[in-house]
């Protein structure tokens, strides 16, 4: 499916439908009222029939209009000009959608661009938030044996601007959102599949593959079980002793030879399943625990991105695959292990896995030197209690690095809630017989498995998102692909800041 920016007469266009917006009270927008002007006010004619009066959700298809090449117009209602809230537009979106399905057809124009999102939203911001709508609306999760099914046949979508001089605007936007949306495709395809085909060498492959197709900007390294033993890892190796499925640690460097940028690094938890090891979790919604590893696909979304668009950055981009499984060689409740960073942990549940991995993945990543490191991770069922399902929970040890992670949040509407990482809290991760313990008291959970990450992140700015909450969705529907896009929005926002 192909996406076109257009300024052109859209009495003129040759195609199967074209799709415009009818505000509150029937109030057109600029291209219904070019339209209605080009068919000597008959779309005036037959709104004042009553058929639809510009609420959010009304729609009704005209046929044969006259003067109009084209010959189906979508009048779509859209609410009280200039009150339009994102959430009003998704919806508005898979409702033509929907109707474009039953239709069958071929090519569409889309003049919804004219809309304002919140009153303060640009052609920019507008134009791109549409485009991964679609996108998002059109996503399905492919069954196994449907690897190849064509899932719909609409092949060109074209938004039409009434201003010729947005058209430039416009292309950046469908650029960016292009490469945005392959991030965010690609991770969610990977986080939706069987953990008996994702598994942490399979991880490891799908990392490869992006030497192959960047070879210009991407090089891959992994870390096998025996690398990670000779590096010092055991806290990472541990959680994977127990799994047939040994852990593989990914490291895709990017970079276009900019030598005065600073070097940013992500980090994700790839926990392909997480059956709790000894600690054993409830069966109830176990299947799920495939999704363990949406932080790794997180980070490897992102790195599409970036590679799609060439950015002028250097990044590495750590995917910490690894199983939890019980077995006779699982680690156990009361072990304790030196990390990488020869500190000392002890080990009260296995279950608090995730940041065990993540401890000995942040302390690796020290050899690169980086300004800022972000790890992504769905880490704490206590976030999800603190936050619910639609906020990822966030910690940093910088201010300014909030600022920008804030920033990139409320540019993409993806939400993230600053929790706090007070000393207080760290008493909870006390250990009589080493340095700390992997689980605090059963209070503040989310906040003490921040602060246990705090001990290996010293030395460089670092933030942490918990994405326990906002990564899948249960009953079926699959992964988010978030925050990939809120990842991608913080690294194009580096570029303009270097």
């Amino acid at each position: 499916m192909k996406f076109l920016m257009k300024n052109c007469n859209l009495d003129k266009e040759q195609t199967d439908c074209i799709i415009v917006n009818i505000f509150d009270s029937c109030q057109l927008s600029h291209s219904a009222h070019y339209l209605d002007k080009c068919s000597n006010g008959h779309i005036t004619s037959l709104l004042k029939l009553g058929d639809m009066k510009g609420k959010i959700g009304d729609i009704l298809i005209l046929y044969n209009v006259p003067n109009i090449v084209c010959n189906r117009i979508l009048l779509v209602g859209c609410g009280k000009k200039n009150q339009i809230k994102k959430s009003n537009i998704k919806k508005i979106l898979k409702k033509t959608i929907k109707m474009i399905k039953q239709i069958s057809i071929k090519n569409v124009i889309y003049s919804f661009t004219e809309m304002n999102i919140n009153v303060t939203s640009n052609v920019y911001w507008t134009t791109r938030f549409i485009i991964l709508s679609i996108k998002e609306i059109l996503y399905k999760i492919v069954k196994i044996n449907d690897l190849y099914k064509k899932i719909f046949d609409l092949d060109i979508i074209s938004f039409n601007f009434f201003e010729k001089n947005d058209l430039p605007t416009a292309k950046i936007a469908l650029k960016h959102a292009l490469a945005i949306d392959c991030g965010i495709t690609a991770a969610k395809n990977i986080s939706n599949l069987p953990p008996n085909i994702c598994n942490p060498l399979y991880l490891s492959y799908t990392a490869q593959k992006l030497s192959k197709k960047y070879k210009e900007t991407i090089t891959v390294e992994i870390i096998d079980i025996e690398e990670m033993k000779n590096l010092g890892m055991n806290a990472y190796v541990s959680v994977g002793s127990g799994a047939k499925n040994k852990p593989f640690m990914s490291v895709i460097k990017y970079s276009r030879n900019v030598n005065n940028n600073p070097v940013i690094a992500l980090v994700g938890k790839g926990l392909t399943f997480d059956s709790g090891g000894i600690s054993i979790k409830p069966s109830y919604n176990m299947h799920e625990m495939k999704y363990d590893m949406c932080g790794a696909a997180a980070v490897y979304g992102a790195l599409i991105m970036v590679a799609e668009l060439n950015l002028p950055l250097n990044v590495i981009g750590i995917l910490s695959g690894c199983e939890n499984m019980l077995g006779s060689n699982a680690f156990r409740p009361g072990d304790v292990l030196t990390t990488m960073s020869g500190q000392t942990v002890e080990i009260l549940n296995t279950d608090a896995e995730g940041r065990l991995v993540l401890c000995d993945s942040l302390t690796y990543v020290e050899r690169f030197s980086p300004s800022i490191v972000i790890d992504i991770a769905t880490l704490t069922g206590a976030c999800v209690t603190a936050l619910g399902e639609s906020i990822s929970g966030f910690f940093t040890n910088n201010e300014d690095l909030s600022e920008e992670l804030n920033r990139a949040s409320k540019e993409t509407d993806d939400k993230i809630w600053r929790l706090p990482l007070f000393t207080e809290y760290k008493k909870g991760l006390n250990s009589s017989i080493a340095n700390i313990s992997n689980i605090g008291t059963s209070k503040a959970g989310a906040i003490t498995a921040a602060c246990f990450l705090s001990y290996f992140t010293e030395k460089y700015h670092w933030a942490h998102l918990d994405i326990a909450g906002t990564a899948w969705q249960s009953s079926n529907k699959g992964a988010t692909g978030r925050p990939v896009e809120l990842l991608c929005q913080f690294l194009l926002n580096q570029v303009k800041n270097h």
